[in-house]
């Protein structure tokens, strides 16, 4: 009997035609443009509430002061009529991005610093791509935002750099710099450095963010940043130190004495994330006098002294465009107590004689970030013979007792520090550096990721290994990286704040702190396990 199927598709087929006839009519959805073009406060919640934003009278203010041109001779009906026209697809991006209210209220502040605002609009209107560009850049980064609304002229050499695309090496950054600072007065260089650093962040962000780069290529184009803009600060200083006490030489004849700087840590692992401090070590040739033909002279040890002690300060004062880089000289052999400086000798003396693993720990990722070639060689060949000493087996009980230090001193929360953290990748890439690192020259690395790609090729780590320590110290970072570039702070720990954890949440791309959650603490107990497999099978 076929008749009730067709029965029962009948009923339903009725029961909706019923349905929808008496039905009581909804009240028609208001349009987008209504906000722009007959802008009412009751009407504006139910159109923003569609959009999450937490706060719709703040919203609503914003999207007028958007509709209004600032510049008298610019007609605000234009301005009016194409931001009316964008506005479901800008409050669409808008509500895509992890904190809506605050990238409409940077959107704001950044347009009325760009004044025209109406060729924005239109812009925009027939470039999607440039409207997604310019509210990601405002949702992700309070930081990037602010540097755009301090420098509105930046937007084109912003747009202009994502047309082309193209990373720049660290001879192309040096360049420049050097080219804006020849000539230029003394009273304006802290101005052109700041310029440059902010118009670099600028790009480097914009790109991090959009997902240009990967983000390895990140970090180094950060640490490119870092190291022409202290090269150019030691130059400048040395200068003038030049001028005053005249030049170091080699003791009994007229050969420069050189002298390098060594980057360790982020920096001489090319992996500096924002806000990341520069670990700096100054090392010169041998102590003596320099020479000066006109004035007095001074000791070596007092004229790299002064001129650590100057780059520290020019890097990290605190002035009306803020600072340029933290520097911290505290893992030089003296320790903080110490000399700023110590010549290459006294160096190879003390990691011969009385320096501590850690210490050798961290020489695995010092390099030369500034320095005369020839005497850097020599350098570098003094560093590995101070890092990769003979192993002994005792060796792993203290890394593993001073990874157990590092945990208890911070909060579970820590990224960095706490259970399968970045220090968990750190210092077994040390340890297995520290102990191979003598026979197989190829694995001494400064920076992470390729010193895994190295221990794998020489079958010192199995490729399931590496691959699970690569992918868990590129989760880290980008975690660490996605908080930091929202308001350029060092922040290690996830935010205590539920709203502040939930817009990183987001900015992960996960659906839920849940599920969030969830997986981190996956990922470190998997990191954790592994840390002591590893370390049990090398005893």
């Amino acid at each position: 009997d076929h008749s009730k199927p067709n029965t029962a598709y009948n009923r339903a087929v009725l029961n909706h035609l019923l349905h929808d006839a008496f039905q009581e009519p909804s009240a028609p959805e208001i349009p987008e443009s209504d906000l722009i073009l007959l802008p009412e406060d009751e009407k504006s919640q139910a159109i923003l509430s569609r959009y999450r934003f937490r706060d719709t009278a703040t919203a609503f203010r914003n999207l007028q002061l958007l509709a209004e041109e600032p510049v008298p001779f610019l007609p605000t009906r234009r301005c009016r009529h194409f931001l009316a026209g964008i506005a479901p697809k800008l409050l669409a991006a808008l509500a895509d991005t992890p904190d809506p209210d605050m990238a409409l209220t940077n959107l704001e502040k950044v347009t009325s610093s760009l004044g025209a605002k109406g060729v924005l609009w239109e812009l925009f209107s027939y470039n999607e791509p440039s409207l997604k560009l310019y509210v990601d850049l405002c949702a992700n980064s309070q930081f990037l935002s602010q540097i755009l609304m301090s420098h509105p002229g930046m937007i084109d050499e912003l747009l202009d750099s994502l047309v082309l695309d193209q990373p720049k090496s660290l001879k192309e950054l040096e360049q420049e710099l050097q080219e804006l600072c020849r000539g230029a007065e003394p009273h304006l260089i802290d101005r052109i450095l700041h310029s440059f650093q902010n118009k670099e962040l600028l790009r480097i962000g914009v790109q991090d963010i959009l997902g240009k780069r990967p983000l390895p290529e990140t970090l180094l184009a950060l640490s490119d940043l870092a190291e022409t803009v202290l090269g150019n600060v030691v130059e400048r200083e040395l200068e003038q130190l030049h001028r005053r006490w005249g030049s170091p030489l080699v003791p009994g004849t007229s050969d420069t004495c050189h002298f390098v700087i060594l980057g360790l840590g982020k920096l001489g692992g090319r992996e500096m994330n924002y806000q990341s401090d520069l670990d700096l070590v100054m090392l010169y040739d041998v102590d003596g006098e320099t020479h000066h033909l006109e004035g007095e002279s001074t000791s070596h040890v007092h004229f790299f002294s002064e001129l650590a002690q100057r780059v520290i300060k020019t890097l990290a004062q605190h002035g009306p465009l803020g600072r340029l880089y933290s520097a911290d000289m505290r893992l030089r052999p003296t320790g903080k107590s110490g000399n700023l400086v110590v010549p290459l000798d006294r160096f190879q003396h003390y990691y011969a004689e009385g320096a501590q693993l850690w210490e050798r720990q961290a020489l695995t990722r010092a390099r030369v970030v500034y320095g005369h070639s020839a005497f850097a060689q020599r350098v570098l060949e003094a560093l590995h013979t101070a890092t990769y000493q003979p192993w002994s087996p005792g060796m792993i009980d203290e890394i593993v007792s001073m990874r157990k230090r590092l945990e208890a001193s911070r909060g579970e929360q820590d990224l960095k520090r706490g259970v399968g953290g970045i220090v968990d990748v750190e210092f077994l890439v040390q340890l297995l550096l520290l102990k191979y690192g003598k026979d197989y020259p190829e694995i001494r690395q400064t920076n992470l990721w390729a010193a895994l790609r190295e221990l794998e090729r020489a079958a010192l780590l199995t490729p399931e290994s590496a691959q699970a320590i690569t992918q868990h110290y590129d989760f880290l970072r980008t975690l660490e990286s996605r908080q930091r570039i929202v308001q350029n702070q060092a922040l290690d720990s996830l935010p205590e704040q539920p709203e502040d954890l939930l817009k990183l949440v987001r900015r992960m791309g996960y659906p839920s702190v849940q599920s969030f959650t969830s997986d981190l603490d996956r990922r470190r107990q998997a990191m954790r396990r592994l840390f002591f497999q590893i370390v049990e099978s090398e005893r």
